[in-house]
């Protein structure tokens, strides 16, 4: 299982991968609803899962003896902050950026990819740093198991649906997941996702009171790009929630989202991944370009809904060339207090990541031609001028 990053590094075949935080149920479901259909290499893998899966299980059921009512009865922040936006558009970024602010709390790696017991095992995890590769399959960004993480991870962990069921077995891939905008599924299931998000959350409140001692009640700063397409649900949930939504130039993420499948299939993956067509499976570079129009498709009708002082759009390209102004205006758009009493940490954290290493990658004609038909809208709403078919490198950024 270790595989080459884009920046040349070897996923440790010792690394945790995101599924060995997951619960037997939701495994074993995962497992049924694809026909068991793992490649012979992958074997090794799947049994290391399945034994984990078994441990989670058991180790959940403590968690749920020893904190369940603790849970249940945490009283969570009506205001979360939500951050979306496509794939690689910049979300990771300010997540970060917006975990610094002490007033905050992000869900964690540990938090994600072991929620079924971190608040038993997760001062042990943290222990253990070797069980993390040095950065992640995709970029060069590093790793942790304190820094901020996607809730997305925790949800497939529990058993909730999730669209990255497709990182699981990428050669039964497909842009309509149910699970994405959520708009499709009975009532039923509608509302067991969203109270596992809610008991995520609370869980995740009371992780972050402990380690405040209770001293005050945190505000959850929440990332996840499959929550682009569920602003009604989270609005429900949270009627005074704040969003960030984030744009970058389409062709940069359509390049760089294209890496972090192929990244993410390769080293987290049950198959060994076809990025072709297979069948009436669609190729890789289809399945993205459908999914971002999935993504969208109420998104607009949604913002409409949003007090502008809830919501703020960043463009990523602004965000880079000037942190420190854009996360100011987040901070006076969305009414989140003085930005003054975290500039000092945002301006320490930026100093540590000034060399971060961007990876390029090539873009072919016909891919970009396909970005700017199938994505034109995105060009058009957001403001981005259309490629110049003669340009052939685009730069690849987290």
């Amino acid at each position: 299982m270790g595989r080459a990053h884009p920046s040349g590094n070897r996923y440790p075949r010792h690394a945790f991968r995101i599924w060995h935080g997951m619960l037997a149920s939701a495994w074993f479901r995962i497992l049924w609803h694809n026909g068991f259909a793992i490649s012979p290499s992958r074997l090794p893998f799947a049994a290391v899962i399945t034994f984990y899966a078994i441990i989670n299980s058991g180790l959940g059921l403590i968690q749920k003896l020893v904190f369940g009512r603790r849970i249940s009865n945490t009283s969570i922040d009506s205001s979360p902050i939500f951050i979306v936006g496509h794939w690689r558009a910049g979300t990771t970024l300010i997540h970060e950026l917006l975990a610094l602010d002490p007033r905050l709390a992000a869900p964690t790696t540990v938090d994600c990819f072991a929620p079924s017991h971190v608040l038993l095992t997760g001062w042990l995890l943290r222990r253990l740093p070797f069980l993390l590769p040095k950065g992640r399959p995709m970029d060069n960004m590093r790793v942790g198991w304190d820094r901020p993480q996607e809730d997305e991870f925790a949800l497939i962990n529990l058993g909730y649906g999730s669209p990255y069921e497709m990182l699981v077995f990428p050669n039964r891939r497909g842009a309509g997941h149910p699970f994405l905008g959520l708009r499709d599924l009975p009532p039923s299931q509608v509302a067991a996702w969203k109270s596992g998000l809610l008991h995520f959350i609370r869980q995740v409140t009371l992780r972050a009171c402990r380690e405040r001692s209770g001293s005050s009640l945190p505000r959850l700063v929440l990332k996840s790009p499959p929550h682009t397409a569920r602003l009604r649900i989270l609005k429900e949930l949270f009627p005074n929630a704040r969003f960030v939504h984030v744009v970058r130039h389409p062709v940069d993420l359509f390049v760089s989202t294209m890496g972090l499948w192929h990244a993410l299939c390769r080293t987290h993956g049950l198959q060994r991944p076809e990025f072709g067509a297979i069948g009436s499976t669609p190729a890789m570079r289809d399945h993205v370009l459908e999914t971002m129009n999935l993504l969208y498709r109420d998104f607009s009708a949604a913002v409409a809904e949003i007090p502008p002082r809830h919501f703020c759009e960043v463009r990523y390209e602004d965000l880079v060339q000037a942190p420190m102004r854009e996360l100011r205006r987040i901070y006076e758009q969305l009414e989140l207090g003085s930005f003054t009493k975290v500039e000092t940490r945002v301006t320490a954290h930026l100093e540590t990541i000034a060399e971060y290493r961007r990876n390029d990658h090539l873009i072919s004609d016909r891919d970009r031609m396909d970005v700017v038909k199938h994505w034109a809208w995105y060009f058009e709403r957001y403001g981005y001028e259309y490629p110049n078919p003669s340009l052939q490198r685009h730069r690849r950024t987290r």
